[in-house]
């Protein structure tokens, strides 16, 4: 779920089959209404959104193709063109980036060899987006993809380069607030969480620097920046005998347009859809909580104020070991994503939560996890908030809302504009007949929190201006052939010369105007000679609008085109 305003949001949903002809959804600060013209997670299996121009968005990452590898093509709305969906396969380069090669011998004397290439299990996991032509993903094994508004591009880092070879997990594209853009992602200190433990870890930076997990941009390529989250190392692993120094990984960024920024980080390997045992990078033998770090960070990748204090979230598999955690009686943190609250400096943190035991009376309050969002401030102060239901299997009791689920997104449109949407969830009941424990199910949940005043941000619209791709049609050239003239002497010769004009027209320049709702596009030229020339507005093909063909006698000339928002040409023709 991401917007662009409070009144443009976008949300991507996964459905019960793999059509899911309703994947996509947009608000329009009225109500949430699907993309009809979607044409369904078979073809766009992606489950992230991001906005890349008023009426332009991206569907990718997040869900196995239908061939079963994870790295699915790329779909693209643009409302603004002709408002159908492109798909886009991910770069040749990419594809080779991600693709390890071995060599086998065969044949009775090994002297025969095949080579096999296995594209790794990976995904794109984030977006960046600063307009409709400039877009940047991310993804695990370092990837990096580029959208100029024609195609995709591979940016991914050299593999001589292993330290920038981790999975990004989130990023964020803003406007400052000089109107200079800005960018950030972050990552784990692993390639893939679902990778094999021993090869896993990235190696440190030249001259024992961590691997880099916050890379900033000033609309351009993505740097790393010298961010290092709060971490408890473990010297070694009693299994494997492997030294892993990085025990946190972020997870969640996000910036206002004044540069106030918040990561949010979980221990190592963990994710709020993926926590329970085994662990790909396991914990401690004794199991000790280990940070879930909130930290207010600058645009540079720096701590740019105080936040809550050091240990104040953390994690533990273990539930024994709640009591320990400086959040007492609180319980162990994950997060999922991260929202600054505009003009604040303050943000909304979301995940789960499980609580230090057990909490109630209830069937349902047995300690299980749980969403819950968490408001931080950079003077340390902290607001934890849980969502609770009716049980509907016990009277007179409540239940956490959608227990052992968790918040799957959150974005904060002003300071009395947020949204939260958490996962399905169980809740337990004892079958009187049988005494046996079962489970009913919870619906997923999509909270607004507003003080029920509109909010106190610009509303967005749908008001963008590109450059028109204008085709001018070649020139036709009529040349009479020179009349023969009688001469005194007996033979007669003929003479023709050719010659090849230059374009009448030249130097076309074009340029939108509005006069209230109504738009209009003039289109100047320069004129070598004279010329009769009108023009056409085309749609998919079709005609939507014309300037009648006029004769232009001097050096310069002008031609007009009423536009109608709702027949917007993708294209101009000249009709000479």
């Amino acid at each position: 779920m991401t917007f662009r305003a409070w009144n443009r949001g976008l949300a991507v949903l996964q459905g019960e089959s793999r059509d899911n002809p309703y994947g996509v959804w947009t608000f329009d600060g009225q109500s949430w209404s699907p993309n009809l013209t979607f044409p369904g997670a078979e073809r766009c299996p992606g489950l992230k959104g991001v906005w890349a121009g008023e009426d332009d968005y991206w569907v990718f990452g997040g869900q196995v193709a239908a061939d079963g590898r994870t790295w699915s093509v790329l779909c693209r709305y643009d409302g603004y063109g002709a408002g159908e969906w492109q798909e886009f396969q991910m770069p040749a380069a990419t594809m080779e980036h991600v693709t390890t090669h071995t060599v086998e011998s065969t044949g009775l004397d090994d002297t025969e060899l095949t080579e096999h290439a296995v594209i790794k299990e990976g995904e794109l996991t984030s977006a960046a987006c600063y307009a409709w032509n400039d877009c940047w993903f991310f993804g695990t094994y370092g990837v990096v993809v580029h959208w100029d508004g024609h195609s995709l591009s591979d940016d991914s880092p050299s593999s001589s380069e292993p330290w920038l070879q981790g999975e990004y997990t989130d990023a964020v594209a803003r406007i400052g607030p000089t109107g200079a853009p800005f960018g950030a992602a972050v990552a784990a200190s692993s390639q893939y969480r679902n990778g094999l433990q021993e090869t896993e870890l990235l190696p440190s930076q030249p001259g024992g620097a961590p691997p880099p997990q916050m890379f900033g941009s000033e609309e351009g390529p993505f740097s790393p920046l010298p961010l290092v989250p709060p971490t408890t190392a473990q010297a070694m692993d009693p299994n494997s005998g492997w030294v892993d120094p990085y025990r946190t990984d972020l997870v969640a960024v996000d910036f206002d347009g004044a540069g106030e920024g918040w990561v949010a980080g979980n221990p190592a390997g963990l994710r709020v859809d993926e926590q329970t045992p085994p662990y790909k990078r396991p914990f401690e033998g004794t199991e000790a909580p280990q940070p879930s770090p909130l930290l207010p960070v600058s645009p540079a990748g720096q701590q740019r104020c105080g936040g809550p204090a050091e240990g104040r979230f953390a994690y533990s598999p273990n539930g024994a070991q709640t009591a320990q955690m400086p959040a007492a009686n609180e319980g162990g943190f994950l997060w999922s994503s991260i929202a600054v609250i505009p003009g604040t400096g303050e943000a909304l943190a979301g995940g789960m939560i499980v609580p230090e035991g057990r909490e109630g009376r209830g069937p349902n309050e047995d300690g299980a996890r749980q969403p819950v969002i968490v408001r931080v401030t950079c003077g340390g102060k902290t607001m934890t908030t849980r969502f609770r239901v009716e049980d509907t299997t016990a009277r007179d009791y409540d239940a956490p809302g959608d227990r052992e689920g968790y918040v799957t997104a959150i974005a904060a449109n002003a300071v009395n504009d947020a949204w939260v949407a958490t996962h399905t969830g169980l809740l337990q009941e004892r079958n009187v007949f049988t005494g046996a424990r079962e489970t009913r199910s919870q619906p997923p949940r999509l909270y607004r929190l507003t003080n029920g005043e509109e909010p106190a941000a610009p509303a967005g619209n749908n008001d963008e201006t590109r450059p028109l791709e204008l085709q001018e049609e070649p020139p036709i050239y009529v040349q009479e052939p020179p009349q023969e003239v009688a001469q005194p002497a007996p033979t007669v010769s003929t003479v023709r010369h050719h010659v090849k004009l230059r374009p009448a027209m030249y130097d076309v320049r074009s340029r939108l105007r509005r006069d209230g709702q109504a738009f209009s596009l003039y289109l100047t030229f320069r004129l070598r000679r004279p010329i009769t020339v009108g023009a056409e507005g085309l749609r998919r093909g079709r005609v939507v609008t014309k300037a009648r063909a006029r004769r232009f006698a001097g050096r310069s000339g002008v031609l007009v085109l009423r536009l109608n928002r709702k027949r917007w040409p993708t294209r101009v023709r000249f009709d000479a």
